[in-house]
């Protein structure tokens, strides 16, 4: 059951105009050893299902995972992960594929996303990144179509509204942060990024998931008072109204055992007082 304004949350229609229960997401790009390297051993967790990566990643390592996604088409799919079927595309893997379609126009040959892709040490990483792909054109085109002006015509205000400005730049910034401290060739999220490719990793067997179609806010505010151990939850409070973040929070602190830890993601900058900022991690 829905309570009092749940249609008013952003996700309750989905990110993309023109879709709103379809497949979003055939992927998660979010990095899971974050979440990994947080939570307590055997943790009961409760996380964002989304495309059901982080969901399987932490039951894999272990921990008792609780999947909720309000998107049903999402919790299918995520289940369907889950059992181990294969990955399919999603509105954002679209979008990003018709974004690659431009790369050749700004010189990033397949050839050169390769090479960059293909290495190991971050200095040369950021040398190459300087000298071949960080262009003129580059920037140009990224800050272009990372304008809210054009962003707005594939998502929804609430989404474009919360976005840090300029956004073009920001994450040109956040990728060279990438280049410079992870390794390009065993970074599944860059190869995905660049060239729309899956690397081969060790992908975790059928996991025992727990899986609700139902609001994150409204979930937790059913369950046992200090009954989860950590929280994994995505970027569920961008474009979110005030009211539905302290309503998800006075849920979280409910359901949360003393001592839980909590990983959210934001495509905002955090705050400067904030010091638990582990983004940098984040492939």
């Amino acid at each position: 059951m829905q309570q009092a304004g749940d249609s008013a949350i952003p996700w309750h229609r989905g990110p993309f105009r023109g879709q709103t229960r379809g497949l979003l997401f055939g992927a998660m790009y979010e990095d899971p050893t974050i979440e990994i390297g947080a939570f307590p051993p055997f943790s009961r967790v409760f996380c964002i299902a989304s495309a059901g990566c982080t969901a399987r990643a932490l039951s894999a390592a272990g921990h008792d995972v609780t999947a909720v996604d309000m998107n049903p088409q999402q919790i299918l799919y995520a289940q369907a992960r889950a059992a181990g079927a294969p990955m399919r595309e999603g509105a954002a893997e679209r979008l990003l594929s018709q974004a690659r379609a431009l790369f050749p126009v700004l010189g990033w040959t397949d050839a050169r996303r390769r090479e960059f892709l293909s290495m190991r040490d971050p200095s040369e990483q950021l040398q190459y990144w300087d000298c071949k792909l960080n262009t003129k054109r580059w920037r140009t085109a990224v800050d272009t179509v990372l304008s809210a002006s054009l962003l707005r015509l594939a998502y929804r205000n609430p989404f474009v509204a919360c976005l840090p400005r300029p956004f073009g730049s920001v994450v040109r910034a956040r990728l060279e942060r990438t280049w410079r401290n992870h390794s390009n060739d065993s970074n599944p999220y860059a190869w995905r990024l660049l060239l729309g490719e899956t690397r081969p990793v060790l992908q975790p067997a059928p996991c025992a998931i727990r899986f609700a179609c139902e609001d994150a806010a409204t979930y937790l505010e059913r369950c046992k008072p200090a009954s989860l151990d950590a929280f994994s939850l995505s970027n569920i409070a961008d474009g979110a109204p005030a009211f539905y973040v302290r309503r998800l929070c006075k849920a979280i602190e409910r359901a949360a055992n003393p001592g839980a830890v909590v990983v959210i993601r934001s495509f905002a900058e955090p705050a400067t007082a904030f010091n638990k900022n582990v983004a940098a991690r984040d492939r």
